[in-house]
């Protein structure tokens, strides 16, 4: 990460202040998110603010395809975030993502001044060592106590820890200023502000105070539910845009690391192996291949690029062949689309065959665990697996609900129209469960009127009605909560012994539609480097393992260390919560695991913790 540099610097370029992994910039502090760094904090720029020099474009068709029919036609490319191959120390690199300093609010650890950066002059931006980004800190000038010591040694000032957020997702900084002067019928001329923190229980007891004037205030006046009213209307700023548009929303206090401030609006699919013929190969990549005039320039192209190795053991006149053999029929066929990037790979993963294989992609069924093949239809394991993640935009305050990817309140990622959107690439391994559709099928038109499936049809009705949102009637709510409630039982598990934490370990749901169901599950992991992972997930996929991780996570599924409460949890009105028996203690998985961010979840669909018939029996 770079931040620009307002201090005399070599060559005026920007300083590298921290770093990041390319996972993180997509799914957790991606554009447009407050990024917390060790001696200060950042908002991650606007994508038409990158360097693209070593931005590498990223070969993902189903993927581009999906990202232009949500974002437009005028997406041309998925990108990885610029990236120094070598490495290098240079602290004036371009390379890197740009951030800006916010909150632009400081407050100094020594003698409690609050203020702005700016003008230039009372805070500095201190960074004498280019090899240690960690270092960057601005520091108080003018401070009083620490006079005597170099800007070096000067403590690093705090981040103001109070901002300020509206329901469309305008961030800005706390009007501190105003705040403080609130009733003043003279204004005061020079406000010198401090902040000053009480422990308290009973709400936030941090009191700004002007030396000026010595008018004083408590935040706790802008928290609650009434809040709003001791702050100014919202002036529609977007920081990652650095601009401003027409809002006047109330205003909602809120603080600096909040969970709320930034959700990702992702995309992702996994690399389905292409056709094997020649025909196949070509008119995958028709759109490149069939408007070159001549057979020599198709064969300095398959040469020349990656995705098109393919064709290189195949002789230039039976490539061109194909060509003029579809040029001849009017080109390719054009299948319409599918909208469900989902469904093409549950037809992979159902269906796995050695003839549908690559590098990048190797399923092998296996045998299903004794005393589980009335539940498991068919064990799949995954060798090789690449999954291509692309962000679309992001939300603050309400999350997307899960692969929504065009909600409402969706922010743009760019100052201008995008051609380009981030992504990332990660190779690892994985292992697919199928059930049985005729059971699952069978448990789900029994259960349809069970009283905690309704209560929790009821309360996602509530839930979309809170956010101006369509209920969707036809999500399967029974068939969804059985398979993510076991899914979420054997991530535990797997973590327990395949040598991957559970963070690093993600679910990927297949539900199907009315028409086309589908019960599956893929649990995986995954790594930025090209080898991929080290098979220790896969190894668990075979029978004996299996058999022994489905014991146990059935035997703690049915108890919990907060039940009864936890056992007996059912949303009630007016309650919007999509849950009931789970909590942190038994279901809940962190962030990076679950796509739904653990909403959906039941252990009584698993267990007989109700005694009415509602539990799944295996």
């Amino acid at each position: 990460m770079t931040i620009p540099a307002r201090t005399p610097s070599k060559k005026g370029q920007p300083t590298r202040v921290g770093g990041a992994r390319p996972s993180h910039l997509i799914t957790s502090g991606g554009v447009g998110s407050v990024v917390d760094l060790p001696s200060m904090s950042v908002v991650v720029r606007s994508t038409d603010t990158w360097a693209l020099e070593r931005a590498e474009a990223i070969d993902e068709p189903r993927l581009l395809e999906k990202v232009r029919t949500t974002l437009g036609p005028q997406i041309k490319v998925l990108r990885t975030a610029p990236w120094d191959p070598q490495d290098s120390d240079d602290p004036w690199t371009r390379t890197g993502v740009p951030v800006s300093p916010f909150p632009r609010w400081l407050r100094c650890p020594r003698c409690h001044r609050l203020g702005p950066i700016d003008p230039p002059g009372q805070f500095e931006l201190v960074h004498r060592s280019g090899r240690r980004p960690d270092l960057a800190k601005w520091v108080h000038t003018t401070c009083q106590q620490q006079t005597q010591n170099r800007d070096a040694r000067k403590r690093a000032c705090l981040p103001a820890r109070f901002l300020t957020v509206c329901e469309a997702g305008h961030l800005d900084e706390f009007p501190y200023v105003t705040f403080v002067h609130h009733g003043q019928e003279h204004p005061c001329l020079g406000p010198k502000l401090t902040m000053r923190d009480s422990s308290s229980t009973l709400g936030p007891r941090v009191t700004v105070r002007c030396l000026e004037c010595s008018a004083s205030r408590n935040i706790a006046d802008a928290a609650g539910r009434d809040g709003w009213e001791s702050l100014p209307a919202c002036r529609g700023r977007h920081p990652h845009l650095q601009r401003f548009e027409p809002c006047g929303r109330p205003l909602k206090l809120t603080v600096l690391g909040a969970s709320n401030l930034w959700f990702s609006v992702t995309a992702s699919a996994l690399h389905l192996p292409q056709g094997q013929t020649v025909t196949d190969l070509v008119t995958a990549n028709w759109e490149l291949l069939g408007q070159q005039p001549n057979s020599t320039l198709v064969q300095m192209i398959i040469n020349g690029i990656d995705s098109l190795r393919g064709l290189r053991g195949v002789s230039a006149e039976e490539v061109w062949a194909a060509i003029e053999d579809l040029r001849a029929s009017g080109g390719p066929s054009t299948e319409e689309a599918e909208t469900d990037l989902l469904a093409a790979e549950w037809r992979l993963l159902s269906r796995p065959t050695t003839e549908r294989e690559d590098d990048d992609f190797r399923a092998t069924p296996s045998e299903t665990p004794t005393g589980y093949k009335n539940l498991i239809d068919q064990v799949v394991l995954v060798s090789r697996l690449r999954e291509v993640q692309a962000l679309l935009g992001f939300t603050r305050v309400t999350a997307p609900d899960r692969r929504e990817l065009d909600p409402a309140n969706r922010l743009s990622l760019s100052r201008t129209n995008p051609t380009w959107v981030p992504a990332f690439e990660q190779r690892g391994e994985g292992v697919f469960l199928q059930l049985h559709e005729a059971k699952v099928r069978e448990w789900e038109t029994r259960v349809a009127d069970h009283p905690r499936i309704m209560a929790l049809r009821t309360a996602f009705v509530r839930w979309s009605a809170n956010r101006d949102r369509p209920v969707d009637n036809d999500f399967p709510v029974a068939r969804f909560i059985l398979l993510h409630t076991l899914s979420h039982l054997l991530i535990r598990q797997v973590s327990l012994e395949c040598g991957y934490g559970s963070s690093s370990i993600r679910e990927r749901l297949y539900v199907g539609t009315p028409t086309e169901p589908a019960t599956g599950i893929l649990l995986s992991t995954a790594a930025s480097d090209s080898e991929g992972t080290l098979g220790g997930l896969v190894a668990l996929g075979k029978p004996v393992h299996l058999k022994r991780l489905l014991d146990q996570a059935f035997a703690d599924a049915r108890r919990c260390s907060s039940d009864p409460l936890c056992a007996e949890h059912v949303p009630v009105d007016p309650s919007e919560t999509l849950h009931a028996a789970a909590c942190h203690a038994c279901l809940f998985a962190s962030e990076t695991s679950c796509e739904s961010n653990n909403r959906w979840l039941d252990r009584a669909v698993i267990v007989d913790l109700t005694g009415d018939g509602l539990a799944f029996q295996p």
